[in-house]
């Protein structure tokens, strides 16, 4: 017998896949005209994924260039396994985090995959509020699961296991945990050309763009693009080696 599905588990897969459309329509095409202008005419050849979610971005870096090298991080047990079945060519993937330290955190699965992450939220955020409103769960349903994965410093991975590695692009897209990411990419041994992450514009997070933005000026990163997603207050935004 078909298992009957409940009406929220409905509009939220309308709304993912209504987010999925938006994205590919509007915020890829955009980035994609912001890279090629940054690049001109180079290639991206390594990039470093910090939440492949789905695979949205390496589906977008593997057009940009068929040959590129992604290596790939994703907390979510169940989208980690998804990820393994599709065998994408050149990526090496990891069921890890990336934190301020090597340690364990608490993950909250959240029922709109987009947005899991380690980070609490803002249970009073007036964004938190049109989610809920919109998907029809309140923000204890939202969660739906929670587990303990392990998290790593990306310095320290990557100085171990891609020694003198040229990485072109860090893509950061970790839902508030934005600022942690960076904490452990710095010091870096290996050469970064750029690193994208994404800034929340509201309230569902801990802001800590002043800190981020201090962070990425210590290390010679300057702010190059901003990108608006479809959909809140939510931009992505390229930041350029400037050393380099």
């Amino acid at each position: 017998m078909k298992k009957k599905i409940k009406y929220w588990q409905f509009r939220v897969n309308v709304v993912s896949r209504l987010i999925q459309i938006n994205e590919n329509l509007v915020f890829y095409r955009k980035l994609k005209k912001a890279y090629l202008n940054l690049l001109k005419g180079e290639e991206l050849k390594t990039v470093v994924d910090v939440g492949v979610n789905k695979g949205q971005s390496i589906i977008f870096f593997k057009k940009l260039n068929k040959s590129v090298k992604i290596i790939g991080f994703e907390p979510n047990k169940k989208l980690y396994e998804n990820l393994k079945k599709i065998k994408y060519k050149k990526c090496d993937l990891y069921n890890l985090g990336c934190s301020s330290q090597n340690d364990n955190l608490q993950f909250y699965e959240n029922i709109l995959n987009e947005s899991s992450t380690f980070e609490k939220v803002n249970s009073s955020s007036q964004w938190l509020k049109k989610k809920e409103k919109v998907l029809g769960v309140s923000l204890k349903n939202m969660i739906v699961d929670t587990y303990e994965i392990p998290v790593i410093r990306l310095a320290d991975f990557l100085n171990t296991n891609y020694t003198n590695k040229k990485i072109d692009l860090v893509k950061i897209d970790v839902e508030g945990h934005e600022y942690d990411v960076l904490q452990g990419l710095f010091p870096l041994k290996n050469h970064v050309n750029y690193i994208q992450l994404e800034e929340h514009g509201d309230d569902l997070y801990l802001n800590n763009k002043e800190k981020i933005v201090k962070i990425l000026q210590n290390n010679n990163f300057e702010k190059v693009e901003s990108i608006k997603h479809g959909f809140g207050e939510i931009y992505d935004v390229i930041y350029q080696n400037k050393r380099l």
